[in-house]
């Protein structure tokens, strides 16, 4: 169940009213960033015991405010309520946050990889699945051979120079945007499926970002790839193996539906040993009688 609270009125207040109903009495309020992460989470929440909150902006048409803000400031304002509401929960992406060391706040739970896609794309039993639902067997295997490595591991380092640059532009150029980088034909050769790291240097330096692989892996060389990696680049690199010759031939593998895919292809019992799923677990343990999961 999702529900939507107008800004109009006091958050804690709108909860508080909402839990008068004698069937949610015990209902605790999940936040999370947006409309993917909901899709994810509502058939997993407790039933009847558990709701996904968004708080609308009244003045644009009721407009859901999503985003990692959005639910940090929510969780902060019922943290410092005076009305000591409790039973709330915020769910974040990492992003960067573990690689700059950033503290974080009671009621909030952060995915233990760079966001929820990398912590479903990192399970080897959810990225064989994602191969065998889009991919072409004998192109898997004859790319594997070539590149005498796994899938997952050549999609990583596709992705990681890209990770790089991100992080340094936010460091350097924060209004600076990079997002599209690897749908550049010239840099993300779609047919040999690799990447021409010359080139993406060249083009970043272009757009302002004079930089090296030195300078992008200084301090950092030995930090978990699926911290750096966006996932929403994984899936669209990913879709380009896919659709052109190196996974196979599949023009219906967007990274939307692969995306829509990747939401029910991890198995509940791995997805509780997560260390997101512990820390869900964890929170529960701490606010009894309020739950997120059973």
């Amino acid at each position: 169940m999702t529900l939507c609270l107008p800004d109009t009125h006091s958050l804690d207040a709108a909860l508080l009213m909402f839990r008068q109903n004698p069937a949610y009495k015990q209902c605790s309020f999940l936040f999370v960033e947006g409309e993917g992460d909901e899709k994810f989470w509502n058939g997993r929440i407790a039933e009847n015991l558990c709701c996904i909150v968004f708080v609308v902006a009244f003045a644009q048409n009721n407009l859901r405010k999503t985003g990692k803000i959005a639910v940090i400031e929510n969780i902060r304002a019922l943290n410092a309520s005076r009305s000591a509401i409790d039973g709330h929960l915020g769910l974040i992406d990492n992003d960067y946050d573990s690689l700059a060391c950033l503290p974080r706040d009671n009621n909030l739970c952060v995915t233990d990889t760079h966001d929820l896609e990398t912590l479903l794309l990192r399970s080897p039993a959810v990225f064989r699945k994602i191969l065998a639902e889009f991919g072409d067997s004998q192109c898997i295997a004859a790319f594997e051979q070539q590149i005498n490595k796994p899938i997952q591991a050549h999609l990583l380092a596709l992705a990681l120079p890209f990770a790089h640059l991100e992080w340094f532009k936010q460091h350097t150029l924060p209004s600076l945007e990079l997002k599209d980088l690897h749908k550049n034909d010239t840099v993300l050769i779609r047919q040999a499926w690799r990447v021409e790291l010359f080139q993406l240097y060249a083009v970043a330096s272009r757009k302002g970002i004079a930089a090296t692989e030195e300078h992008l892996l200084n301090d950092t060389a030995q930090c978990d790839p699926w911290l750096w990696c966006n996932g929403h680049t994984l899936l669209e690199i990913l879709a380009i193996g896919f659709q052109h010759s190196a996974l196979g031939n599949n023009k219906k593998a967007t990274s939307d539906s692969i995306a829509n895919y990747l939401r029910g292809a991890i198995e509940t019992a791995e997805l509780y040993q997560t260390e997101l799923g512990q820390a869900i677990f964890h929170w529960q343990a701490e606010h009894p009688p309020y739950r997120i999961v059973n």
